[in-house]
């Protein structure tokens, strides 16, 4: 066995799908195992997955066991020379296993590949690549300072901000969103720490198979779309609890002793700090969801400039779409199709895929969908990194026309239209 891929999915079912599909495009010519562990989604993801991936080994939990536990539930029955531990709001391109195998079969020093990541607006995510979060870099990082000098080797060396993002380089931290292992590593390393419920994990994981004896890379000429930490489930206090606790974890783990010793207070009290400002931040927040909702209605009236839409796809693509826009009672203004060929003449084209980022400054375009029907995964990836500076709003249509789905947003013509993000969606 080539590879075993572990997706951990909660009440994610349409992001999940969207990723399962993907996965199915890229273990094509592979021999593969694709693991799904569902935490007891309420939302019909198992059902979905039975029906319309039988080649799926589901495993279901009757509670939400976290993300370590889950993972280890599949990392003890994984067979792969390489296991991908990857989150379910993904997508990946055709060719990302076999070039990660590729270079993990170039590289016998590493233990953990990790991509370039991308959010649901095209822009680099900057986690893709790390360093360990000593005291010193986790207090910069938590003071803002990285923020403020984003390319300084000194002040943000927890994101690696002086490396090159589009050059392969070593990197201490490899997000668990996409954690590409190898299974030799993985046994001498052992299995994630339960301790670790979510957040953290990959964190503790990375540095213990670096003091195992292998290295971690950052390999950018893959790209994949992670819609991470974009939806309302962010709000949750208990998101933010897990996410310092995690971090304590990790401080006392690792820093309690030798000469990281004497900082340990000083992190914990800046650990404290910076999460009693972060529940406050969102308190106030949910204060004044009531004028963000106001301000949402507003901005969908059809006359709002924001609300200008193109369709990248074929014709029959572009019909499908505008009656899934007209069923969801969604209130664009479509100002025409982008075509995914030259030399489309129908009455509709703005231009061609070639041509949009010229076709959005010139229409005024503020929102771009995407079908999956009509284009590969590398073509919306590339064209979703093409447009990342111009602050589009990016949907993509599934391969049914079904719904739309978009970081924080899914619409759907289904009576019952669920959305959640994983739990798991912030890797950070």
């Amino acid at each position: 066995m080539d590879l075993s891929v572990i997706i951990v999915s909660y009440n994610v079912r349409y992001f999940l799908e969207q990723c399962l599909i993907s996965v199915r495009r890229a273990s094509e010519d592979i021999d593969c195992e694709v693991f799904v562990v569902d935490n007891n989604s309420a939302d019909g993801s198992c059902s979905m997955v039975l029906r319309e991936f039988p080649e799926i080994i589901l495993i279901k939990n009757n509670e939400n066991r976290g993300f370590s536990a889950a993972n280890n539930q599949a990392l003890k029955r994984a067979s792969g020379r390489y296991i991908l531990l990857l989150n379910p709001d993904t997508i990946v391109e055709e060719n990302t296993f076999k070039s990660c195998i590729s270079f993990m079969e170039n590289h016998h020093d590493a233990g953990a590949t990790g991509v370039r990541m991308i959010d649901g607006k095209g822009k680099l995510l900057p986690e893709s690549k790390r360093a360990l979060p000593t005291p010193r870099t986790a207090l910069f990082k938590m003071s803002g300072l990285s923020y403020l000098f984003p390319k300084s080797r000194f002040f943000n060396k927890y994101y690696l901000g002086h490396l090159n993002s589009l050059e392969t380089t070593k990197a201490d931290i490899i997000s668990g969103a996409f954690m590409f292992l190898r299974s030799e590593a993985v046994r001498k390393t052992g299995l994630l720490d339960e301790e670790f419920f979510m957040y953290g994990e990959d964190v503790d994981y990375s540095y213990r198979l670096q003091k195992a004896g292998y290295c971690n890379y950052y390999f950018p000429e893959v790209k994949i779309i992670h819609y991470k930490g974009e939806s309302t489930k962010k709000e949750h206090v208990s998101t933010v609890v897990n996410f310092y606790r995690a971090m304590l974890i990790f401080v006392r783990k690792h820093f309690s002793n030798g000469s990281m010793k004497r900082f340990i207070h000083f992190i914990q009290a800046a650990i404290f700090l910076t999460a009693g400002i972060s529940l406050m931040r969102k308190s106030f927040r949910r204060a004044l969801h009531p004028l963000k909702l106001l301000k949402s209605r507003i901005a969908d009236n059809p006359l709002a400039p924001n609300r200008r839409t193109v369709i990248v796809s074929d014709q029959q693509g572009f019909a499908r779409v505008l009656e899934l826009l007209s069923s969801t009672g969604t209130r664009n203004i479509i100002a025409g199709r982008v075509s995914i060929i030259e030399n489309d003449h129908s009455k509709e084209v703005l231009g061609n895929l070639r041509q949009l980022k010229e076709v959005l400054r010139v229409n005024r375009i503020r929102e771009v969908i995407f079908t999956t029907r009509d284009m590969n995964t590398s073509q919306i990836i590339n064209s979703m990194h093409q447009i990342s500076d111009n602050n589009i709003t990016i949907r993509i249509a599934s391969a049914d026309e079904k719904y739309l789905l978009g970081s924080s947003y899914i619409s759907t013509d289904d009576p019952v239209k669920p959305f959640s993000e994983s739990i798991f969606g912030k890797r950070d």
